[in-house]
């Protein structure tokens, strides 16, 4: 553990935010959403089907980064990849094609490409809400398979709260006795009338192997530190917002040595990150308010293996606003954005520039029409984009919802038909991903082009009471159809692995593709407990009917959570069932394609301040086989393991 850092921040939470009191209990009142439309809305009147997971329920499952909520929220897919991070899949589309917001404001990956889950904190978090399917025209090109947006906590007065976690993985310790620590903080404080709020999060991992006879680690040693700093005023008719963000990840994981010399080869991630981010909001006429917000992001990062590593950097710079009208009946939305990033790559140890000062710009504009009536909504809008290497290009959607009253409950139809369109970023037209220490290299492709989809989806929502009111039950059931043009997807090259022993991967046009399945989602809560039982089946195909790669045909999502009022105690249970990936053709078997993990959390309320908690992460330890490598079998489980964690929270 950096003991000074923890300490710095802890002495920098409490010389600054002395005055505390424990934040007001969440009430059991509708939620409301502001995803689907932009707009704040109550969750039965989004025209579009927006997912709701309380903030509550994702502290109490997850004490570090998003990538262990997700999980939990059904119909998302979260995948670990070689460098020990994590994204994510929806409806088919993976994480370059999801966008992740907090507050409405997107989290941008400095290369375009997708977020890293574990890179994103999971503290101080009111509601996660979730959009399965297209949403190009609202929200840009990096939504065509949906969005989770993260709403964040708003507290009126001071609060300081405190959460320590210590955890060890079962049976597969680098050394005998590895703890691994997280530690959270959330303060917040007003100078006059500057509304300032701190959110740190601190994570020390040892990482972990499954074979300590050979030098080849499986999970990276993590050192990482989330600092945010923001504060807020409301003027006469204006609200200001200035926040600074800090990122430090840091990971290191032996891979080999080399023939003859004791000397090990060891592959790093240490990455430096830091963002500005301005906003402006009017205060004075609720119904129709506009916003205009700026970012700058300037990421730092060191990385490959220790004899062969790679400087980054990439500067990227946004603003952003919107508008609001309301005219009768039909609620307008319209706004903008202004994007420019640049990215440099080289090899320090040779003097080679790899990436000379590659940039690209954009110009985007939307508008949206909702047209409100008492049981049905119809929404349309329109995007056009401007590139600075591919030009123009338009997007349109057309979605509508129809309410329908029933003797006993209430039915819900939803249904969207519209267009999606995303141009290739820079880390898939010129990064170099050199991980041969991890056994593979991915290539980018400066000939890629932009890709666009078609995309159809209809659900039906139902909600009704049972047993005399004492049972609420939801369902819903929901179908989606995508047929993409030119998609951008990472191939294996047969020719450059063979050469190397590696698997060579470049991003790839593919002509067409089809994506398409049907989500099933059930819940049904009691006075003391609730259950939600999801499945999802997908489908995706290229021209030449060839499956797509790394995309799980079945998935099973169930929790239960279950309150024990005399004791303020809660036992939340969830699992997560994959089967079915596409097997590459480079293999020459399969070690498993379908796989469960379970997971538990107890969590207990003392007093009025204090609370504790203990948690059990895949708790059969399902994971990869160590073997599946070097045998060169399939092996879809991820590489995880069993872990054991307990921690405490106090509220001031």
């Amino acid at each position: 553990m950096y003991t000074k850092d923890y300490l710095y921040t802890l002495i920098l939470a409490l010389a600054i935010f002395t005055s505390t009191k424990a934040s007001s209990d969440p009430t059991d009142q509708e939620h409301i959403v502001v995803t689907g439309t932009r707009t704040a809305k109550l969750l039965s009147d989004s025209p579009v089907l927006v997912d709701v997971i309380d903030g509550e329920t994702i502290a109490k499952i997850s004490q570090g980064t998003l990538a262990q909520a997700l999980n939990y929220i059904p119909g998302i897919v979260v995948k670990r990849s070689v460098k020990d991070g994590y994204n994510i899949q929806m409806q088919g589309f993976d994480g370059d094609h999801v966008l992740i917001l907090i507050d409405g404001q997107p989290i941008i990956s400095p290369t375009g490409s997708s977020a890293d889950l574990d890179q994103i904190p999971a503290n101080n978090i009111a509601q996660i809400e979730v959009i399965r399917g297209a949403a190009s025209v609202m929200y840009g090109s990096s939504a065509m398979g949906g969005v989770i947006n993260i709403i964040t906590q708003k507290t009126d007065g001071s609060a300081l709260k405190l959460d320590y976690d210590v955890s060890q993985y079962q049976g597969n310790t680098i050394n005998d006795g590895d703890l691994n620590h997280t530690i959270k903080i959330h303060a917040v404080e007003s100078f006059s009338d500057w509304r300032t709020q701190l959110n740190a999060l601190l994570i020390d991992d040892q990482g972990y192997d499954y074979d300590n006879t050979t030098v080849s680690q499986d999970a990276s040693s993590v050192e990482k530190k989330f600092i945010t700093l923001s504060t807020s005023k409301e003027h006469e008719s204006l609200e200001t917002t200035i926040k600074y963000q800090w990122l430090s990840d840091k990971k290191l994981r032996d891979s080999s040595t080399i023939p003859g010399q004791s000397e090990v080869i060891y592959y790093q991630t240490d990455v430096d990150q830091q963002q500005l981010d301005l906003g402006l909001k009017s205060t004075d006429n609720p119904k129709a308010p506009w916003q205009l917000n700026a970012r700058y992001i300037n990421h730092q990062e060191t990385s490959g293996q220790s004899n062969s590593l790679r400087d980054t950097n990439i500067v990227l710079s946004e603003i952003n606003g919107q508008k609001i009208f309301q005219l009768d009946s039909i609620e307008l939305v319209t706004g903008g954005v202004v994007h420019a990033d640049k990215l440099n790559q080289d090899k320090p140890g040779s003097n080679v520039i790899e990436i000379n000062n590659e940039s690209r710009e954009s110009i985007e504009d939307f508008i949206q029409g909702n047209w409100i009536k008492s049981d049905y909504q119809v929404l349309a809008g329109m995007r056009s984009q401007y590139d600075s290497d591919f030009g123009w290009h338009n997007a349109l959607r057309l979605s509508g919802m129809k309410n329908f009253m029933l003797d006993k409950g209430k039915l819900q139809w939803r249904s969207g038909i519209g267009q999606s369109y995303r141009v290739p970023n820079l880390k898939e037209r010129f990064y170099v991903f050199d991980h041969s220490a991890l056994g593979y290299m991915v290539l980018g492709n400066k000939d890629l082009k932009p890709e666009t989809a078609d995309s159809f989806n209809s659900s039906l929502t139902f909600d009704t009471t049972l047993a005399e009111n004492s049972v609420d039950l939801r369902s819903d059931i929901s179908v989606h159809y995508s047929k993409t043009k030119d998609l951008i997807d990472s191939v294996i090259d047969p020719e450059k692995s063979a050469e190397t022993g590696l698997s060579i991967y470049q991003y790839q046009n593919i002509s067409e593709a089809k994506i398409y399945g049907v989500d099933i989602s059930t819940e049904l809560t009691f006075k003391h407990w609730k259950t939600q039982l999801n499945y999802s089946y997908l489908t995706s195909e290229d021209e030449n009917n060839e499956r797509l790669l790394s995309r799980p045909r079945h998935q099973v999502k169930f929790n239960i959570t279950y309150d024990i009022d005399i004791y303020d105690m809660q036992l939340i249970a969830y699992a997560v069932y994959q089967a079915g990936e596409a097997i590459p053709d480079n293999y020459q078997g399969i070690e498993n394609n379908a796989y469960t993990t379970v997971n538990a959390v107890l969590n207990q309320v003392l007093t009025e301040n204090l609370s504790w908690r203990m948690s059990v992460d895949n708790i059969f330890d399902e994971h990869k086989s160590p073997s599946a490598n070097s045998d060169n079998l399939f092996d879809a489980r991820p590489v995880s393991s069993r872990t054991i964690s307990a921690g405490i929270s106090y509220q001031f």
